[in-house]
């Protein structure tokens, strides 16, 4: 009996410019911790609306070290919701956390504020650390509505914006916010997988506004190593100095995975105008 062709997963949209960036840096002197992922963060920075961007080896990466830069700590629970990717949850597993699922809004598909509500009204304050809205086929989360409960009830966020990179929603004022801007979340992350229109191979992004969490952030996808002054125990005896002040990953993107991002940021726009006609 003959197959019947498959549908693809993903798609990926390469074009010349893509492969003339990346052969660009093949011909360079840095394959990775080189240029090139200084200059995409700021531009991906620039595109979402955020103070800070930092490219990372996949969007689960991205997750992982929001949950170590929140100090995700074993026993601790954290509200997601069960309609998404499994890294969503993972990540908080990783550090120990306990994942707690709140419904969705069969509307939208999105996490459902009320439902979180009620989770924490019936729980003794203090019984959740965080809660993780997450974008979902476009369609943004309102994050005003969880900003308000994480500041009643003493949590943080962290937007899983993967779905939704360049979506945009309407706030309480009237006023639009781009997925992912940290106005409203401590965190948000992107991914670079082959299935989104800002496709790298593999890699990902967070986004803060929040110059701490930003210089931490730094470290941890280096090993915990740095040679930031300002974090070091002593005052370096010379440029070649580092130390590993904690215990962090290699969760690096290379200089040829930020050069594509870089090139296919760049028409991040007709690659959703694209979708929507497909959609359409």
């Amino acid at each position: 009996m003959e197959s019947q062709p498959r549908i693809p997963y993903g798609r990926q949209h390469i074009t010349p410019q893509d492969i003339e960036a990346v052969t660009r840096v093949l011909q360079s002197d840095f394959l990775t911790q080189g240029p090139e992922i200084a200059r995409f963060e700021q531009a991906f920075a620039q595109y979402i609306g955020s103070k800070y961007a930092v490219a990372v080896a996949n969007g689960t990466a991205a997750l992982h070290m929001c949950a170590m830069a929140m100090n995700v700590a074993p026993g601790q629970k954290v509200i997601t919701s069960p309609l998404t990717f499994a890294a969503s949850a993972n990540c908080i597993r990783y550090c120990g956390g306990e994942v707690v699922f709140a419904d969705i809004d069969p509307e939208t598909w999105l996490l459902d504020a009320g439902h979180v509500r009620a989770l924490l009204a019936e729980a003794p304050k203090g019984t959740y650390s965080g809660i993780i809205p997450v974008d979902f086929a476009g369609l943004p989360v309102n994050m005003a509505a969880f900003r308000q409960l994480a500041d009643q009830y003493g949590l943080w966020l962290i937007e899983d914006a993967c779905h939704a990179p360049g979506a945009e929603w309407l706030d309480p004022k009237r006023k639009w916010q781009r997925s992912g801007n940290g106005n409203y979340a401590e965190l948000a992350i992107f991914s670079l997988h082959p299935v989104k229109h800002i496709a790298a191979g593999e890699g990902g992004v967070i986004t803060t506004n929040d110059e701490a969490l930003y210089k931490r952030l730094q470290v941890l996808r280096t090993h915990g190593i740095t040679r930031d002054a300002d974090l070091l125990s002593q005052p370096a005896p010379g440029g070649w100095y580092y130390e590993m002040v904690e215990l962090g990953y290699n969760y690096r993107l290379t200089d040829m995975q930020a050069a594509l991002a870089h090139s296919q940021l760049q028409r991040a726009d007709e690659g959703l105008e694209r979708r929507r006609e497909i959609a359409h």
